[in-house]
């Protein structure tokens, strides 16, 4: 399927408007009395206290922050903590658009979001379909990202996994499954770091960490990768840089909102993408490349991960 505002997979140095936790052991035994008291009658022995019932285990999501936890679908969260950053990039970054002017924002709740983008195998278990069936450009595996997604089906199938997983007990009072906002997936992608990557500002180091143009389109492997194979970020999120993009919540707007927890406009006519794909080059890949486009469109390079959140 061609792209809106370009047809090749390999992109030009022009913005891309593709889719584009247990209890300490108990010590093996009592120390002994010292010496001076050993002639002494020996205290009575304490009775051992009741064993209390174990506790009931409690849902993945309330997993200890920073752990992964598997769902009902076998998709690993990642507990984000709440906090401040940049968002945007400074001037001075080399392949940085000019929709990238920097705003601070606060991340006021921590979130879960998923430690890779959904992957064909959950998305069939949620949807019963195969949108990429037929389609150039695609790899099998259930390990492979689901593509030609448009925004509106990653709305539906995070709908339907919420209902999913109420009926079955897993998730708390007021939980329910939703894209990430545009803030919290760079928030997410940065993972505390300043630079253009969130490994660094070396893009010679991207290999280890995406799947972009410089090891696929050049290697003949012209398709999104099964996901986690790369290295992850410092929040242990994988595939952040490259691979697909990922569709975020907001409709997009020229400039970046800033303040708590920014939604981005209440209208648009385009829907934001995050993160770079397998056909791009480096720049398009930086934890600031902001893309957009139509909801309605999907594409070989397009995808999307899920956030946990409370009301």
């Amino acid at each position: 399927m061609a792209l809106k505002k370009k047809t090749a997979a390999r992109p030009s140095t022009a913005k891309a408007s593709t889719l584009t936790a247990s209890k300490p052991k108990t010590p093996a035994a009592k120390a002994k009395a010292p010496g001076a008291l050993a002639a002494k009658k020996a205290a009575p022995r304490t009775k051992a206290p009741t064993k209390k019932p174990a506790a009931a285990k409690k849902p993945a999501s309330r997993a200890a922050p920073g752990r992964p936890a598997a769902n009902s679908v076998g998709m690993k969260l990642v507990s984000i903590p709440a906090g401040g950053f940049t968002m945007g990039s400074p001037a001075t970054e080399k392949g940085r658009g000019t929709d990238e002017a920097q705003q601070r924002v606060s991340i006021t709740r921590p979130f879960l979001i998923g430690r890779t983008v959904v992957t064909k195998g959950q998305w069939k278990a949620v949807m019963k379909t195969e949108p990429w069936k037929g389609q150039r450009c695609v790899v099998d595996g259930d390990d492979a990202p689901a593509v030609y997604v448009d925004w509106h089906d990653a709305v539906a199938f995070c709908r339907k996994l919420t209902v999913q997983e109420r009926a079955g007990g897993w998730l708390e009072k007021g939980e329910h499954y939703r894209l990430p906002t545009e803030a919290e997936w760079e928030y997410a992608c940065r993972a505390g770091t300043k630079t253009a990557w969130s490994f660094g500002a070396d893009p010679r180091k991207l290999d280890d960490h995406a799947w972009y143009y410089g090891n696929t389109g050049d290697r003949k492997e012209a398709y999104a990768h099964l996901v986690g194979r790369k290295k992850p970020n410092p929040w242990g999120l994988c595939d952040m840089h490259g691979n697909v993009y990922e569709w975020c919540s907001d409709w997009y707007k020229s400039a970046l909102g800033g303040g708590d927890d920014p939604q981005g406009p209440s209208t648009g006519t385009t829907k934001v993408l995050r993160g770079g794909g397998w056909g791009y080059d480096p720049a398009r890949c930086r934890s600031a490349d902001r893309n957009k486009n139509d909801p309605s469109f999907t594409d070989f390079s397009g995808g999307f991960r899920v956030v946990l959140a409370g009301e």
